[in-house]
């Protein structure tokens, strides 16, 4: 199991006004991360470019999506808690392979293996011709990039949504505790694709909940 997020320009605004986005990467990595982590930016002009790592910090990717801010449309961010394949750099997400971007929060067993010193979510985007649709089948969460837009497939998974002002979007695993507080998180449509309209919200009502992780004992 791991965490994730993804979120457009006017979404990456609003979590850095209100939240600050190191803190809010902190957040997810300290609740099912650790073994490294990674984002993909995804640029105005469509094209991408992935930075992940076991070493690279939670400070490191919000100064450098900061940084990069006005040519940014969408970014995917991912922490891994290894559960396929072994802790090192490779095995991180995001995952790439001819234009298409892909990250994965789950464990999946039935899948085409391509090869076995793969992990599982790399296996599947390799085997799999249309990743947006293709990943529907699976149990698992799937946030990607493919033929120029995002798509979230939640599937039987846990992912949430918060609009934000200005067209903003956040899709992430968890939010922190205030979020819930007020009233601003959704449970994520089954399937998102970028330019599709989001709607059918259900409120989140997060009870606080505690479960054991990479850095011990956490809340959610």
């Amino acid at each position: 199991m791991c965490r994730l997020a993804m979120m457009n320009k006017e979404g990456i605004k609003h979590i850095e006004r209100e939240y600050g986005l190191e803190n809010m990467f902190n957040y997810l990595e300290r609740q099912l991360g650790g073994h490294g982590n990674g984002v993909c930016f995804i640029y105005n002009d469509g094209s991408y470019y992935i930075h992940k790592g076991v070493n690279l910090t939670n400070a490191e990717i919000a100064e450098e999506v900061l940084m990069k801010l006005k040519h940014l449309k969408w970014i995917i961010y991912h922490t891994r808690l290894a559960s396929v394949g072994s802790i090192n750099d490779d095995n991180c997400h995001p995952f790439e392979n001819n234009g298409k971007v892909m990250a994965m929060n789950g464990t999946e067993r039935n899948y085409i293996v391509v090869d076995e010193r793969l992990t599982d979510t790399e296996n599947i985007l390799l085997s799999t011709d249309n990743i947006l649709d293709g990943t529907k089948k699976y149990h698992s969460v799937f946030l990607g990039y493919e033929n120029g837009k995002v798509f979230a497939n939640r599937n039987f998974g846990s992912l949430e949504y918060m609009p934000c002002g200005n067209g903003g979007k956040v899709f992430a695993s968890t939010f922190p505790a205030e979020c819930y507080a007020n009233d601003i998180v959704y449970v994520a449509p089954q399937n998102f694709v970028e330019g599709t309209k989001v709607n059918q919200f259900r409120l989140v009502k997060r009870k606080r909940y505690y479960d054991c992780g990479v850095y011990g004992w956490y809340a959610y």
